[in-house]
């Protein structure tokens, strides 16, 4: 219940910046991060392949969408709880139809109890397209940023 507290107004910030027609482009992709965060830390693999384009491309080229899926499924059925602070989220529009958006991520995961297992430190980099009146996940390189 107060994890929930603590996030709703940040949530509601990027979900109401990211859904009007008039919404920056910055802002309506930081809006679809926003959702896929939530939706991976609520466990709902659906929701958050749902912001992932079908042609999409991980690690350099290295993984599918269909390899991202897998990876996400275990990473969330491995873990109890997963939590992901992203911070700062800088976007880069590079066209009406392409957008960068860099950040770091602080995930961290583990069992029921109060405190996580584990974590580990990310430096991302992602790229958006905007497909169908929607701006879609098309690609994502991420690395661990320390031991």
């Amino acid at each position: 219940m107060f994890r929930l507290l603590r996030y709703t107004p940040l949530l509601a910030l990027f979900l109401l910046a990211g859904c009007g027609p008039d919404a920056s482009i910055e802002d309506q992709v930081k809006g679809r991060i926003a959702s896929m965060e939530l939706a991976g830390e609520n466990g709902e693999r659906a929701n958050f392949m749902a912001h992932v384009a079908t042609g999409f491309g991980a690690q350099q080229g290295q993984m599918t969408r269909d390899d991202f899926r897998r990876f996400m499924f275990l990473q969330m059925n491995q873990r109890r709880r997963i939590q992901a602070q992203l911070f700062p989220i800088t976007v880069t529009v590079q066209s009406a139809n392409l957008a960068e958006a860099r950040f770091k991520a602080l995930v961290t995961g583990g069992g029921a109890g109060w405190f996580p297992a584990e974590g580990q430190l990310f430096n991302i980099t992602t790229q958006w397209s905007f497909e169908d009146g929607e701006w879609m996940l098309w690609q994502a390189d991420w690395e661990p940023i320390g031991p």
